[in-house]
């Protein structure tokens, strides 16, 4: 069992590790054809419904027991069959998406890099190195994500700095260009990748997390979503957002535009092997998560062999997609449907039968206990 406690603040960090990249995918890619120039603007509008969600679980976390976690709140809210189904398809969709991201990761590296490297090899060394960061739980990966933090926000803040001199202010305006519901609805993709964090922040008990409180995540979130719209906004600048929409990899193509001096055309190189760190973080934390999942399904097996079975299991799924980076981020848009559904829908429709259950338990009894499913509640 882990000894060593995480922190909110090291949970924070390690996300917002994690998503930098993922984001900065569907910026201006996803949010461009529906937003157009005003695309860079969509963090910030996705930001007030991503906060909100948080604010309902931490409020429905407060009142059940410190040792529960989102697979507890599940059995508390659907019954302990339900909550188990429930709580199996969660762990089971962090390990597809954990597939999708590496693959992803793979082929947008040897892609920019690395063309004539077998991607096979690539994926097998990064889950490799993967889980035997993970071996020892959350408090490693967190560790971990603090050192990465500093090195991605240098390299971001870098070439943002560097491409603010080819921004084209009249390729940012006007924001509305594509109307204001095109605008409401680009906040769409980036709440979706933001979702992510839902089942990896609750995967465990607050009894496991020093200092759990909804403040501390809403300034990381916050300070994230400000960075990828500062990104965003110099990558629409400096090619257009029709331009920008068309590119494998914006933020890569970006790097090879702005001028470092003598360096300049090994600059690219350099974005590009640090930006591993984002990819690893994510996957190391969803890893993570699905070890705690697994662990609540199957009491007593070993945290050892569900990892490194994860990993195996992540890893053939990676291998078995066998497409090109465009047609990945295709399949991407039509899993987002299920992915707000599972990261989002469940948890809150968990929290509203908790919140039911809670009244009709204080009418009935006077009490507001909220410690069995709702469905059990007799007279």
């Amino acid at each position: 069992m882990e000894q060593e406690q995480t922190t909110t603040r090291q949970m924070a960090i390690l996300l917002f590790c994690g998503l930098l990249a993922p984001l900065l995918r569907v910026i201006p890619e996803e949010t461009g054809p529906l937003a157009g120039a005003g695309g860079w603007v969509a963090p910030i509008l996705a930001l007030p419904a991503f906060l909100l969600v948080l604010w309902v679980l931490g409020r429905t976390f407060r009142r059940l027991p410190r040792s529960a976690g989102l697979p507890q709140m599940y059995r508390l809210a659907f019954g302990t069959g339900l909550g188990k189904v429930l709580t199996a398809a969660t762990g089971l969709w962090l390990a597809v998406m954990g597939a999708f991201n590496l693959r992803l990761y793979g082929e947008s590296f040897v892609s920019s890099i690395y063309t004539d490297t077998n991607i096979l090899i690539f994926l097998a060394v990064m889950m490799a190195v993967i889980c035997l960061v993970s071996r020892r739980g959350f408090a490693t990966v967190c560790r971990m994500g603090k050192l990465f933090f500093y090195v991605l926000v240098s390299t971001v803040g870098l070439v943002t700095l560097l491409g603010v001199r080819e921004v084209r202010l009249y390729n940012l305006w006007p924001v509305w260009f594509q109307g204001w519901d095109g605008l409401l609805l680009s906040a769409g993709p980036v709440l979706s990748v933001l979702g992510f964090s839902i089942p990896i922040l609750y995967c465990k008990g607050r009894g496991a997390i020093q200092g759990q409180g909804e403040r501390i995540l809403a300034v990381w979130f916050a300070l994230l979503c400000l960075l990828l719209s500062a990104v965003g906004a110099v990558m629409i600048g400096m090619f257009g957002w029709q331009t920008a929409i068309r590119l494998q990899t914006p933020f890569f193509s970006m790097a090879k535009e702005v001028t470092l001096g003598e360096i300049t055309e090994r600059i690219e190189a350099v974005v590009a092997a640090v930006w591993v760190f984002s990819d690893m973080a994510l996957l190391a934390a969803q890893v993570c998560a699905i070890v705690e999942y697994g662990k609540e399904l199957w009491n007593g097996v070993s945290r050892k062999w569900l990892m490194w079975g994860m990993g195996i299991i992540i890893l053939l799924g990676a291998s078995w997609m066998d497409t090109a980076t465009f047609e990945l981020q295709g399949i991407w848009r039509g899993m987002q449907g299920w992915n707000i559904v599972l990261c989002y829908g469940l948890p809150l429709l968990a929290c509203l039968l908790l919140r039911m259950q809670r009244r009709i338990r204080h009418n009935i009894w006077g009490s507001k206990d909220c410690s069995g499913p709702i469905f059990s509640i007799r007279k």
